[in-house]
C-alpha cells in the first residue's frame, strides 16, 4: 500500500467512526464522551478507564482500536487526543479492590470515576455554560449506570471514534504505571508485559513471590499448580531489605514489611532453609514469623534520617541513624543530631530539619571515607530535590541540590523513601533524636 493509498484508507475511517457521533450531534447531542478500559485481564496491576470527549471537528487520523496500534503510534495519539479535546477522565481500580469485588465490578467503578472526572473538568473549562454535561456516553459492550445517557457499542472501539480515542489514553496511562512498577519491583517484566501472564511474569513469581500490586484471585491456578510442583502447602517469605527483616510465615505479614518501602528486598520459599541461606542465616527449627532474622541487612552502609520543628521558638532539628554493616554480618551503628536556628530555611518546618539531617549523613560519610550510602527518607523532596525530579524553588533546597551534586562526585548516594512512622524501629530513633535535640 502507497503512502497516498494509507492516507486515504486513514480518511475514510475517520468518516467512517464519526459517523454516528455526527448523528448524536445533529439530534440535539452537544457534549459526547467516549469510555474505554485496559487491564482487565493481566495478573497484577490496576485497571485503568478513560472518558473523553472530543470537539465535533477533531479530524486527526489515525485513531483505532489501541490494541491495534504500535506503542509509539499510542503515545503520539494520547498527547493529541489529551491537547485537544475538551474534556477527559481516568478512573482507576487497584487490585485490591479487583479482589475484593472481583474484576467486572471494579472496571465498572474505574469507568464511573473516569466519567465523574470528565464530566468536572467539562464544567470547570466551560463556566459560561450552564448545561455543560455529558449528554450521550458510548460505551465499548458494557452495561454501565453512570449517571449519564448511555449507549453500548459492541467493538465500540473499532466504530466509535470517542471510545477509541478513550482505549488509547487509557492503554497508555496504564502502560506508563507499570513501567514504572517494574523499576520499583524489578524482576517480573512488568515493562514488557504490562502485567500479563508472561514466562517472565511466572519465574518472577515463582522466584520473588508475590508484590502488593498483584491481583491474588487471578493467581489461584497458580497457587495451585505450585503447591504440587513444591508439595507444600504453605511458603515461607523472607524480607532482606524492608520495614522489619526476617522469616515471614505468611504473605499479609510479608506485605507489611515491604509494602511503601522502595528498595525493598525479599523472595518466597517452598523451604524454611532456603530462606534462611538467602538471609544469611542458621535454618531456623521452628518459624515465629519476623523473628528469625531481627536485623539483617547486606553489607554497606545506610542512613535513616528524619527532622523536627518546634513552632514556638522557630527552630527546627535533625536526627540521623548511622548502620554499617560489615561482610560477615556484623552491624555498627552510630547517631547523629543537630538544632538549626535559620528564620528562613524554618519556614520549611520539618523538611528543613530532614534535608539538614540527609546532609549530616553525607558528611559523615565523606569525613570517614565511607564511599556509597543509602539514605532512608519519609519525605518525598529529599530525594526528588536531588535526584533532580523536583525543582529546587527556594534558597534552602537549591543549596541541598548543590550539595548533594557535588557530594556525588565523591561517594555514591541513593535515596529511597518509606512511610512515616510506619514501625521501623530506625526512623523512630532518628525521630526520637531529633526531638530531642531540640530540648537541649
Amino acid at each position: 500500500m502507497t503512502k497516498l493509498e494509507r492516507l486515504e484508507r486513514d480518511k475514510n475511517k475517520l468518516i467512517e467512526m464519526k459517523a454516528h457521533e455526527d448523528e448524536l450531534r445533529a439530534s440535539g447531542c452537544r457534549y459526547i464522551a467516549g469510555i474505554d478500559e485496559v487491564g482487565r485481564g493481566p495478573l497484577a496491576g490496576p485497571v485503568y478507564a478513560a472518558c473523553i470527549v472530543l470537539p465535533d471537528d477533531f479530524d486527526v487520523l489515525g485513531v483505532n482500536d489501541s490494541k491495534k496500534l504500535s506503542a509509539k503510534k499510542r503515545d503520539e495519539l494520547s498527547a493529541v487526543i489529551l491537547e485537544r479535546c475538551l474534556a477527559y477522565g481516568i478512573g482507576i481500580a487497584d487490585n485490591d479492590e479487583i479482589d475484593e469485588i472481583n474484576i467486572l465490578e471494579a472496571t465498572k467503578n474505574a469507568m464511573k470515576r473516569a466519567v465523574a472526572a470528565c464530566g468536572k473538568m467539562l464544567k470547570e473549562r466551560f463556566p459560561e455554560d450552564p448545561e455543560a454535561c455529558i449528554d450521550m456516553l458510548l460505551i465499548d459492550a458494557v452495561k454501565l449506570d453512570a449517571g449519564v445517557p448511555c449507549e453500548s457499542i459492541i467493538k465500540g472501539d473499532e466504530k466509535s471514534l470517542s471510545i477509541a480515542a478513550a482505549s488509547i489514553v487509557a492503554k497508555v496511562a496504564r502502560d506508563s504505571y507499570m513501567t514504572e512498577m517494574d523499576e520499583k519491583y524489578p524482576g517480573y517484566d512488568f515493562a514488557g508485559n504490562k502485567g500479563y501472564g508472561t514466562p517472565k511474569h511466572y519465574e518472577g513469581l515463582r522466584t520473588l513471590g508475590y508484590t502488593p500490586i498483584h491481583r491474588r484471585t487471578f493467581l489461584r491456578k497458580f497457587e495451585e499448580e505450585n503447591r504440587k510442583v513444591s508439595g507444600r502447602k504453605n511458603k515461607v517469605y523472607a524480607v532482606k531489605a524492608g520495614r522489619n527483616t526476617g522469616i515471614f510465615r505468611t504473605w499479609d505479614e510479608c506485605r507489611k514489611q515491604v509494602e511503601g518501602f522502595p528498595g525493598a528486598e525479599y523472595k518466597s520459599f517452598a523451604d524454611p532453609a532456603d530462606a534462611a541461606a538467602y538471609l544469611g542465616i542458621e535454618a531456623p527449627t521452628e518459624i515465629t514469623s519476623g523473628k528469625a532474622a531481627s536485623e539483617i541487612f547486606p553489607e554497606g552502609v545506610r542512613a535513616y534520617v528524619d527532622g523536627s520543628y518546634d513552632a514556638s521558638t522557630g527552630k527546627f532539628s535533625c536526627g540521623v541513624v548511622m548502620i554499617r554493616t560489615n561482610a560477615d554480618g556484623t552491624m555498627k551503628t552510630k547517631e547523629l543530631s543537630s538544632a538549626f536556628d535559620d528564620e528562613e530555611a524554618a519556614k520549611q518546618r520539618n523538611v528543613a530539619g530532614e534535608i539538614m539531617g540527609s546532609k549530616l549523613a553525607i558528611e559523615h560519610c565523606m569525613a570517614n571515607g565511607i564511599k556509597a550510602v543509602e539514605i532512608y527518607h519519609d519525605y518525598e523532596g529529599i530525594g526528588a530535590w536531588a535526584d533532580l525530579r523536583w525543582k529546587a524553588n527556594n534558597p534552602l533546597t537549591q543549596g541541598y541540590r548543590d550539595f548533594v551534586a557535588e557530594a556525588r562526585k565523591k561517594i555514591s548516594i541513593k535515596f529511597l523513601k518509606v512511610k512515616a512512622h510506619a514501625g521501623n524501629k530506625y526512623n523512630e530513633i532518628a525521630d526520637s533524636l531529633a526531638k530531642k535535640a531540640l530540648e537541649e
